[in-house]
C-alpha cells in the first residue's frame, strides 16, 4: 500500500502540476466588453476602432462625478498611447456647471470618446549655432 503511495506520489502529482503549468493563462480579447476601474471606482467600455484609435465609454455609476469620469479618460488616454501627443474627440457626456443644479433628476449619459494616438513628433526649431553651420 506505501509502495502504491510513494508512486503516485513521486510520478503522477508531478505530472499533473506540470500539464496545468502549461496551460495557458492568456485572458479573452477584453475589446467592447464592460471593465471596472478600481482606482476611479467606475465602469468603462474600451473598444479598439484601428491600429491606434479606441473608443472609450465611461459609465457613469449613481450620479458619477463628472470631474473623475474626465481625469480616468484623460489618464486612460495615456496609458493606450503610451505618450502624452494623443487628440481626444468628446461625442457626448459633456455637462455643464449648472446641469446638476437644473435638473437634479436628470440621468446623464455616458461619456464616450475617440481616442487616437500620433506619433510623438521632436520640435523642429533650430536653433541659431544650427542655423548657422547650415549655412556655411
Amino acid at each position: 500500500m506505501k509502495k502504491n503511495l510513494t508512486v503516485v506520489m513521486c510520478f503522477i502529482l508531478p505530472l499533473s502540476i506540470t500539464a496545468c503549468a502549461g496551460s495557458s493563462t492568456k485572458q479573452p480579447n477584453s475589446n467592447g466588453t464592460i471593465q471596472w476601474d478600481f482606482d476611479h471606482q467606475l465602469q468603462f467600455r474600451q473598444t479598439q476602432l484601428a491600429a491606434n484609435r479606441y473608443q472609450l465609454e465611461i459609465i457613469p455609476k449613481n450620479r458619477g462625478n463628472f470631474a473623475a469620469m474626465s481625469t480616468f479618460l484623460l489618464r486612460k488616454s495615456y496609458q493606450l498611447c503610451r505618450h502624452h501627443t494623443y487628440q481626444l474627440q468628446i461625442l457626448q457626456g459633456i455637462e455643464g456647471f449648472d446641469d446638476r443644479r437644473a435638473m437634479p433628476n436628470y440621468i446623464f449619459p455616458s461619456l464616450v470618446a475617440n481616442v487616437e494616438c500620433t506619433e510623438a513628433v521632436e520640435s523642429k526649431a533650430k536653433t541659431k549655432t544650427e542655423a548657422d553651420t547650415e549655412e556655411r
